[in-house]
């Protein structure tokens, strides 16, 4: 295979994600960016027209002209190894290195304490709910099988789903923010659960929290279609919208759906109403 990097300045924040336009030959091969072990799949130009109106029509017309977003995870250092990636059928590999620049970030640390009213509300409601969850013992005991092994479980059922990606970008523009919502937790929030007065867990927090009123509309980011509407562990009830070249956003801890899985949404579209459910 043979790369060609066509973007020039790359700039990405620890526990953030950025985009990269390369040419790829021949067609047919696997092509993406490797950061660490990871390859976040390239995409052929073309479905990216409404992204990148400046990028000229040769390059969108050309099918071996791609893009790739990629993401800096935030556990993962600045130095972390990051290229362009292809490799055919038979094997064999090219790599092409970018120029980039890399952000560090410092994430917060915060004590979520869990009292029994807590436990006694969301413990059994997720049991009920996850048939496959077998714990045994105490609520606090249940309640850390739910925070560590369902939390593992559910984000990797989430990674599994950006393979059902369209191979275009079906948004345009930027994504809607949240309305009237206060922010309780964000982004890779180093939390310690304590319980008693021990420190009885320690997880890290892959949202972005938003307080709003009960039962307020919640609503797509952007245009999509839905991949998920349904129960999910800790995210309880819950809609993931893909929009396209592996890029989507969940919707978590809804009192109800309103949507159904294949559904074309657009932007602004209601997805379900504001709740409780899950963690």
């Amino acid at each position: 295979p043979r790369l060609q990097v066509l973007s020039t300045h790359h700039y990405i924040n620890q526990g953030g994600a950025e985009a990269i336009v390369y040419r790829v030959e021949p067609a047919g091969v696997t092509s993406g960016v490797m950061v660490g072990e990871r390859l976040f799949k390239g995409y052929p130009a073309s479905g990216a027209a409404n992204l990148a109106p400046d990028l000229p029509k040769d390059r969108l017309s050309d099918p071996a002209v791609h893009v790739a977003f990629f993401a800096l995870d935030w556990n993962q250092a600045g130095e972390t190894p990051m290229f362009l990636h292809a490799e055919d059928e038979a094997g064999n590999r090219a790599r092409a290195d970018f120029e980039r620049r890399v952000f560090p970030k410092a994430f917060r640390n915060s004590n979520i304490p869990l009292d029994e009213p807590f436990l006694q509300r969301v413990v059994p409601a997720i049991e009920a709910e996850t048939p496959s969850l077998t714990a045994q013992g105490s609520l606090i005991d249940r309640y850390l099988v739910i925070n560590r092994d369902l939390r593992k479980a559910n984000n990797d059922e989430i990674a599994k789903l950006a393979e059902k990606t369209t191979p275009e970008l079906q948004w345009s523009g930027a994504f809607v923010p949240f309305a009237n919502g206060a922010v309780q937790a964000s982004y890779a929030d180093q939390r310690t659960y304590v319980h008693n007065g021990q420190n009885v867990d320690k997880q890290v927090h892959l949202g972005f929290d938003l307080a709003s009123n009960a039962n307020a509309p919640i609503i797509s980011g952007a245009r999509g279609t839905v991949v998920y509407a349904g129960y999910l562990g800790i995210y309880g009830n819950c809609v993931i919208v893909d929009h396209g070249m592996g890029l989507q956003s969940l919707y978590g801890h809804l009192s109800s759906i309103g949507t159904t899985v294949g559904q074309t949404v657009e932007r602004g579209a209601e997805l379900g109403r504001s709740g409780i459910t899950g963690l």
